[in-house]
This record gives C-alpha cells, structure tokens and sequence, in this order.
C-alpha cells in the first residue's frame, strides 16, 4: 500500500448465507481522488461499502482505511468519514434543524458552512423547522448531504446521491464533490449514474455480480472502447460490410460501427460507399459500459 492510498481493499468476500454479496474483490482508492464504483443495482456496490463502514463484517479478506486496519481502528476511522446512504433517513420526529444540531452535538465539532450549504440546497428556515417525516424525498435527500460534509470529513462516501434530486440540484451537488476534492477530501462515489460517474470520477470499478469486472481510468476505458461510426447511405444495403469495424445496430440505410482497428480501411472503405452522412466519435461511458458487460456477459 501507497503511503497516499486513502482505502486498501484486499481479496474481500461476503455471503448472505449461500448468496453473493461480494467475491474477493481488491481495489485502492487514493488521497484526493474521486473514485468511482460502478455497477447495476443487486451487483455489489451498497454491500462494499457496508463493510468499508464497519457496518458489515467480511468472511474473509481485509480492508485498510488512513493506513489503519479497519478491524482494530473502526471507531477512529469512522470518525473521518463522511457518509450519505442509498436510501438516506432520519430520526422522523425531529425537525431539520434538530436533527443537525443532534449531529453537530454527537461529533463535537460546529461548521461554518451550515448557513452556505443550506442556502446552496434550498433548506429554508421554513423548511427546517418542520418534522422530517413531513419531507419529500428531494428535500431527505439534501437534508443527507448536508450532514455527510458538515464535519469536512477526510473521506466521504457517498451511495447514489443524486436520487431524489432535481437537474439544478445535482449540478450543485457535483459543484459541491468538486470544491471537497479541492481541499483534500477522498471521494468514493458508488453510481449506476452512468453521466455523472464520468462527469466526476478519474477511476472507475466496475462491479458485476459481486466481482470486480474492471478496474481502470474512465479514459483508459473510453480509449479501449474504439471509436463509434455512424453512417446514412442513399441506397439500401441489405448486409453491410466495413474492415475493422464490428456492426451494432442497423436502421433502414443507417447504420452504427464500433471501430476497433486503424481508422485508414474504414475510410477507404466509406470513399467507395454513397454516403449521405457520417460522423466518427468517441464512445460516452454509458456505451463503455453496456459494451463491457455485453463481452462479459458472451465471455
């Protein structure tokens, strides 16, 4: 382990009796990064972080957090994380703003962001004063990110933190990861948000049925995906050939290529084709991504 390696996952497994929840999974995460986990929901992703929390215990493997094992050092740990649950709640017959406080009083420590950040995520006084059993799941879900940065912790984990959200929302939200990376923080962002995991994340796990499935940069994935052809023809082809380039989906005469090879054959190629139009481009991470587990799944 690195001395900047923020989290050490090694040859993790745990089973709810014979069912999978995660099969010796291995991943560093390191100091200042954002750092994605990717996957379909059932896959594996709320179980890891249950146990990156202490929340669970593995059967087997171990997990290493600020260079302290978790097994030994699970209440100092815990006390520099930042976390915000995929289904985030409350103690229902609090207001808002007792429920702050409640924490704020529990971790000992009182933030000079509370007034900005309710003020970013239109908590108003109103708002605040009310039980938080009254809240909309918009509303529970602010309330969530709030008390997961409030402490400026080291490192914030955060199970898809965008549900509930509206559009203006989550881009402050991903404002808001940004400015905690900028100083200092360790991001693990567990998604199936395809958008915003490449919108935020350097490194991405992608997790498929308890198993780490990959493990690399989102550029790195995007530069092994190829490219993406799309073409439109003035005559009909019943059967489209084009060296180096794999067919993925055909429409009447347009037609869509992921490019593997070298792009110089598909172009001598297109040069004796009628084509009426044609755009070349780079694969978004929601293609990666479905093109990934398509191979896996044939594999």
């Amino acid at each position: 382990m690195n001395n900047n390696t923020v989290i050490s996952v090694q040859n993790l497994t745990k089973f709810y009796g014979k069912t999978t929840g995660v099969k010796n999974i291995s991943f560093e995460v390191a100091e200042g990064e954002i750092f994605g986990f990717l996957g379909p929901n059932g896959a594996g992703k709320t179980t890891t972080i249950r146990l990156l929390l202490d929340l669970l215990r593995p059967d087997s493997g171990t997990i290493s957090i600020f260079g302290k094992d978790l097994k030994t050092h699970s209440m100092t740990i815990r006390q520099q994380i930042g976390y915000l649950p995929g289904e985030f709640s409350t103690y229902s017959h609090l207001s808002g703003k007792d429920f702050l406080g409640f924490l704020s009083g529990i971790r000992r420590k009182k933030s000079d962001d509370l007034i900005d950040l309710l003020d970013r995520f239109k908590l108003t006084t109103s708002i605040l004063d009310r039980k938080t059993r009254q809240y909309s799941h918009g509303m529970l879900q602010k309330l969530g990110i709030i008390q997961a940065v409030l402490h400026q912790p080291s490192l914030l984990i955060f199970d898809e933190p965008t549900a509930g959200l509206d559009p203006l929302m989550q881009e402050e939200f991903y404002q808001l990861v940004e400015e905690q990376q900028k100083r200092g923080a360790t991001i693990f962002f567990s998604s199936h948000h395809l958008y915003e995991v490449e919108k935020l994340c350097q490194r991405v796990a992608i997790i498929r049925d308890g198993e780490i499935a990959g493990l690399e940069s989102i550029a790195s994935l995007k530069a092994k995906a190829g490219n993406m052809l799309e073409i439109r023809l003035s005559e009909s082809f019943e059967k489209l050939e084009i060296p180096g380039a794999e067919l993925q989906k055909q429409q009447g005469n347009s037609f869509i290529f992921k490019i593997s090879g070298e792009l110089q054959p598909v172009l001598q190629k297109l040069a004796n084709l009628p084509v009426e139009d044609v755009v070349i481009s780079k694969p978004d991470l929601e293609n990666v991504f479905m093109n990934f587990y398509r191979r896996e799944k044939d594999e």
